[in-house]
């Protein structure tokens, strides 16, 4: 079961950096959700103010919506490439890709993460 206690066991190290990213057992081990808001509010309750909301966006069908969000893994980083972002239209350096990993949530609540 996911919760404070065990989310540590789920991290893996990524990159040259040796970043935190989830791994694709936390994504096995999600409850099952039944609707985007459900999903989106144990997201919350885990991560706090390191999940973030991105855009809603139409799924491949074209007739339903899907969710972007960010988990942050790394706050420092993140913000400096969301700042050079806004700045100079792109943002590179030493771990920015892997600084927050990115989250899909469904209308009918299944999730999909980025790995």
């Amino acid at each position: 079961m996911i919760n404070q206690q065990t989310l540590e066991s789920y991290y893996e190290k990524k990159g040259r950096l040796q970043q935190n990213f989830l791994t694709k057992q936390f994504q096995a081990d999600l409850p099952k959700f039944s609707a985007h808001e459900e999903a989106a509010n144990w997201f919350k309750e885990l991560f706090g103010d390191d999940f973030i909301f991105v855009e809603k966006t139409k799924a491949a069908n074209e007739t339903e919506f899907y969710y972007l969000y960010d988990i942050i893994h790394d706050r420092e980083r993140w913000e400096r490439r969301e700042r050079d972002i806004k700045e100079k239209g792109f943002a590179n350096g030493l771990g920015m890709l892997l600084c927050a990993q990115r989250v899909d949530i469904y209308e009918d609540g299944s999730v999909e993460l980025a790995f």
